[in-house]
């Protein structure tokens, strides 16, 4: 039976740890409360449990840089844990309730956080921490709202759609900063929604989240889904199948001058090419050229006779939207997804963005952009797939933003793809080894 004096102290009923790659964690359990003060001495870690009383206890740690605790009365009515450490370990202190619990968490890494102020309003942050038990970096760009830069999409390959460096033409476009932003596949299609100057650069059929901006209005939509509309000679609507993008079978697409220089098709098809409104050339010969400021409506197959009978000086009009008239105002859009984060809270759209199991599930290196709720903005990368960093869930990528400040956010390519330049340099470790080539990077271009 406890005496009185001691039942003023708060009894601590069990000392337990846990040993992981990144961490040594001790928690103390009580069954009220613990106050605390915790300083470092020639042992290691000393926490003082100034209303708690505990039984002598030795614990012994099979670690190289734990080695072991002793945790023993020091009144009647408090208590000592002292951690024994081979060097000077960097440490964490929380208190947890239902049930109470004091956690000690004594890293076995080295907690690093170098923040650089790279221009007038715009820092840029390197982390090394912990993450459940492991070691993870991560690549901070944050960017205030009254900052002169602006995020802009841009082709990697160059001045049209594929793949390139996103170092290089980082570079090429005399950018601050950069990283990788949409899907796309082996081809160089891009996977996703993008708009510069309020022109579309590629297109998705799948509803998916992305970042979008009007000058300084900063906004994260979900659901944007592309639809293309032509009208014809004659009133007839026919819905697009597709732009910028390799031709199919029965395929009826769109072509602009993000393209390329031509629409690179075949001879099985036809084509009609547009400015202003109006029909400028015909072709059934494929490869149609595409100058600034034209259109080419490509078709195959069953798709072929929408441009039956067209003639030249013929008025054909196209209208694209992505189904939501604030987002059709956007000059800039950039899709990727999953959404992580709405109004402050996690909300990673897994099942509604219709997101592949090789990204949903698992840790990987990632790649994501927050706004914060003052309209500020937060690039991340997560490096991955390493001994040096765990990567992230997206739940975990979720709370990481929220934990920068981030009020929404989106998800962008990951893995081998993440990547971020600051002023032409990589700063973080890309999981292939190397840079991989990508399709569509989001710079940070002074305005």
């Amino acid at each position: 039976m406890l005496s009185a004096s001691m039942a003023l102290a708060a009894p601590i009923t069990n000392l337990r740890s846990s040993v992981t790659d990144a961490r040594v964690r001790f928690v103390v359990d009580s069954t009220a409360p613990v106050t605390f003060k915790v300083q470092r001495n020639a042992k290691g870690i000393v926490v003082d449990l100034t209303n708690s009383f505990a039984r002598k206890t030795n614990m012994a740690v099979k670690d190289v840089v734990v080695k072991g605790a002793i945790l023993e009365p020091t009144t009647k009515q408090s208590s000592r844990l002292t951690i024994s450490t081979s060097k000077n370990c960097e440490y964490k202190i929380f208190s947890l309730k239902n049930p109470h619990r004091l956690v000690i968490d004594v890293y076995r890494i080295s907690i690093v956080k170098r923040k650089t102020n790279i221009a007038n309003g715009v820092d840029y942050t390197f982390v090394q921490d912990e993450l459940n038990g492991k070691q993870f970096q991560a690549y901070i760009l944050e960017i205030d709202k009254e900052a002169n830069y602006d995020l802009v999409p841009f082709s990697c390959a160059g001045a049209y759609n594929g793949r390139g460096s996103l170092l290089k033409e980082s570079n090429n476009c005399k950018l601050l900063a950069a990283i990788n932003s949409s899907y796309f596949d082996s081809d160089g299609w891009v996977i996703g929604n993008t708009k510069l100057n309020g022109m579309f650069i590629s297109s998705d059929y799948n509803p998916r989240s992305g970042f979008a901006s009007y000058g300084k209005h900063h906004f994260i939509f979900k659901d944007l889904l592309y639809q293309g509309t032509v009208t014809l000679p004659g009133g007839k609507s026919v819905n697009l199948k597709g732009m910028n993008r390799l031709r199919i079978v029965d395929d009826f697409v769109l072509y602009n001058e993000h393209f390329g220089t031509s629409t690179k098709t075949n001879e099985w098809g036809r084509e009609v090419k547009i400015k202003n409104g109006r029909v400028i050339d015909i072709n059934d010969r494929g490869n149609m050229k595409i100058e600034p400021g034209t259109y080419v409506l490509s078709a195959h197959g069953i798709a072929k006779g929408y441009l039956a009978g067209i003639k030249l000086g013929d008025k054909i009009s196209i209208k694209e939207t992505l189904g939501q008239s604030q987002a059709d105002q956007m000059k800039v859009v950039v899709t990727g997804g999953p959404l992580l984060v709405e109004n402050g809270f996690v909300n990673v759209r897994v099942k509604e963005e219709k997101i592949p199991n090789d990204i949903a599930n698992g840790r990987s290196p990632r790649t994501a952009l927050g706004i914060k709720k003052d309209g500020s903005l937060i690039l991340l990368v997560v490096d991955g797939r390493s001994a040096t960093s765990c990567g992230m869930t997206l739940s975990e990528l979720a709370q990481y933003l929220i934990k920068l400040g981030a009020y929404n956010a989106v998800n962008y390519d990951g893995g081998g793809s993440s990547e971020m330049v600051i002023k032409g340099r990589i700063v973080n470790n890309p999981s292939d080894g190397r840079e991989r080539l990508v399709s569509m990077g989001l710079g940070v271009m002074p305005n």
